[in-house]
């Protein structure tokens, strides 16, 4: 059945409104791991779920227009399936796009409220299945907000309970998965002391101690060849982040809190509380 087609001044409307000739449906369909994408888990149902709900309605699925993202998360919506679905809407291409739930789209409020707009622009419908929704009635319209916003408060949820595990871990002296610092290799899970790359630190906290500045010891670093972590040249705020790193002296540091840690420290914990009081007593900005 032919879409309704009625008068407006607009031309770009009119121009999307009678490109849609045929009241085609295009499907999306999104998994989110690999793991899903191997398995087949998801993949089938969505599309065979989908296509009965057309059915039921009438609508006409096109076969050129099922568009998946296959192991493609929903963070954002630079995925390949759906950009071209997006501009294939806006060409006036499709009547409407049928989705299972409003989580296959997108993850946040501003995200799906972006699309949503979007495709109302061209003249193209959203329905998410679950959800029982459909933006070509105004009740559509009203809730489909409301549950964009329980999408983006459940993603934040997630987030939310992985910031407490990493809290947790750290609370236990636990690795929240920082990078190796220098001195120290990673190697299954554990960390060891690297002999070679120890000493250099070793020398910035006895040096600085001592009395050394810090523009002092990064010449000096810098003269001898000395590598960084990342294998640049050594400068003031490098030294200093050096010496305000626990992880040398076996604390583990997570939001302003402090716990002894599992793995070998390179430098005593009293050195390190020394080269943390004299730190406090310069001025930023002067070395």
């Amino acid at each position: 059945m032919a879409r309704r087609i009625r008068s407006t001044n607009n031309p770009t409307q009119n121009a999307h409104q009678m490109a849609i000739q045929s009241d085609c449906t295009a499907l999306y369909i999104r998994v989110s791991t690999d793991k899903q994408v191997e398995e087949g888990f998801s993949l089938e149902a969505q599309e065979s779920r989908l296509r009965a709900f057309c059915q039921a309605q009438e609508w006409t699925v096109c076969s050129d227009h099922i568009y998946i993202d296959a192991g493609v998360s929903g963070k954002s919506t630079a995925r390949p399936a759906f950009q071209t679905m997006m501009q294939t809407a806006q060409g006036g291409q499709i009547a409407r796009i049928v989705s299972i739930k409003l989580d296959r789209l997108a993850r946040n409020t501003r995200d799906f409220l972006n699309t949503v707009d979007t495709l109302q622009a061209s003249g193209c419908d959203l329905v998410l299945l679950k959800e029982s929704f459909d933006t070509g009635t105004p009740q559509g319209k009203f809730a489909i907000t409301m549950f964009a916003a329980i999408a983006e408060l459940e993603a934040s949820q997630i987030t939310e309970r992985v910031m407490s595990g990493k809290r947790e871990k750290a609370a236990q002296g636990g690795d929240n998965g920082r990078y190796t610092p220098l001195g120290y290799s990673f190697i299954s899970g554990q960390y060891s002391v690297d002999e070679n790359a120890a000493a250099i630190i070793r020398l910035i906290f006895s040096a600085f101690v001592a009395g050394e500045s810090l523009t002092g010891i990064a010449s000096c670093l810098n003269a001898q060849d000395a590598p960084t972590a990342r294998g640049g040249k050594w400068y003031p705020a490098t030294v200093r982040y050096i010496l305000s790193n626990g992880f040398y002296a076996s604390i583990t540091q997570y939001e302003g809190n402090e716990t002894k840690a599992s793995h070998p420290a390179i430098i005593a914990p009293g050195i390190y509380d020394l080269a943390t009081a004299r730190l406090e007593t310069l001025t930023r900005g002067r070395p």
